[in-house]
């Protein structure tokens, strides 16, 4: 019997959304975003996420994309960009505008990669996660100064977590430790609280970080 459940947040809180939402906006109106409606759809949600109670990432646990599609004015595509970030870390879209707005911000996201190797990175042609990747493999990365075979490695290691199967095993492990959290909410709920529980009963349920180093 499950008398008390202390849980840690899971996932990205509702601010951390809302200012990816706001990031976007602002990159779409730098780029000439000419649908104004648009913009003003993730100011909107923004704004919304940040003064919302229940964590979107719980609502997706329980529910996925179509939870969030419950929230006032959140429609498909910015469901499924929320959807991302929960599971992932990382938008598309977001990483598109920031390669043709500030590729030297977009490159220094990456573990690894530092502000000033980020702009050597795009003064030598790299703009994107995917060229980076190519830079990491066929020896530009490793020419330059300041990288040696312990941090490309760790690069590479990084860019494969973001990009390919270890992605894609995180979003597996993401679910399924969601799925563990609303089980484990739902069995508290059902079950009536004890005035005092003896402390052997309580039960800790603990949610690790849903987005480890990807080297770990």
């Amino acid at each position: 019997m499950i008398h008390a459940l202390h849980t840690s947040p899971i996932g990205p809180t509702n601010v951390e959304l809302a200012d990816v939402l706001s990031q976007m906006a602002e990159l779409l109106v730098r780029r000439g975003e000419p649908n104004p409606y648009r913009v003003q759809a993730y100011l909107q949600a923004a704004a919304m996420l940040r003064d919302l109670d229940t964590p979107a990432a719980e609502l997706f646990g329980q529910g996925g994309r179509e939870s969030l599609m419950e929230l006032p004015g959140v429609g498909v595509n910015l469901a499924q960009h929320l959807a991302d970030y929960i599971e992932r870390g990382r938008v598309a879209l977001y990483d598109r505008l920031m390669s043709s707005d500030d590729p030297a911000r977009l490159l220094a996201t990456v573990p690894g990669i530092g502000d000033a190797l980020a702009e050597r990175l795009v003064a030598s042609g790299v703009r994107t996660l995917a060229e980076l990747e190519r830079a990491a493999h066929d020896g530009r990365l490793a020419e330059m100064d300041g990288i040696g075979p312990r941090r490309l490695e760790a690069i590479r290691l990084q860019l494969n977590s973001i990009l390919h199967k270890t992605a894609r095993r995180r979003v597996r492990r993401v679910r399924r430790q969601m799925a563990r959290l609303g089980a484990l909410r739902a069995q508290s709920e059902a079950t009536p609280p004890a005035e005092t529980a003896p402390p052997e009963a309580q039960v800790q349920a603990t949610i690790y970080s849903l987005f480890p180093p990807a080297a770990a």
